[in-house]
């Protein structure tokens, strides 16, 4: 899974005349099952998207079509962890536990 943190690096008003297309990217990768959750930061200096595993180049090729990125709005901060436990409405969302993931 990932955690991308997005940081506004432009004004307030070029952040919002994007807004729209910005939230129509996020619900269809939300339709597509790419991102889990989403949201704004508090204050308002970005956002947050959880996406689920795939390949980092699939998630940076997603990042890339973001009309904040397209217009040079933000900076993307991207951590990968492995979601070993979850509660049990993300179930479908952990990644499995191998022999591997204890070394």
């Amino acid at each position: 899974m990932f955690v991308v943190l997005l940081q506004y690096t432009a004004p307030e008003s070029e952040i919002d005349a994007q807004l729209v297309d910005h939230y129509e990217w996020v619900t269809q990768h939300y339709d597509a099952g790419d991102f889990i959750a989403a949201g704004h930061r508090h204050p308002r200096s970005g956002a947050v998207i959880i996406a689920r595993a795939m390949s980092r180049g699939r998630l940076d090729a997603i990042l890339a079509t973001d009309p904040f990125a397209l217009h040079k709005l933000v900076r993307y901060e991207v951590i990968e962890f492995q979601a070993l436990r979850t509660i049990p409405e993300l179930a479908k969302y952990a990644d499995p536990l191998t022999p591997a993931a204890h070394k």
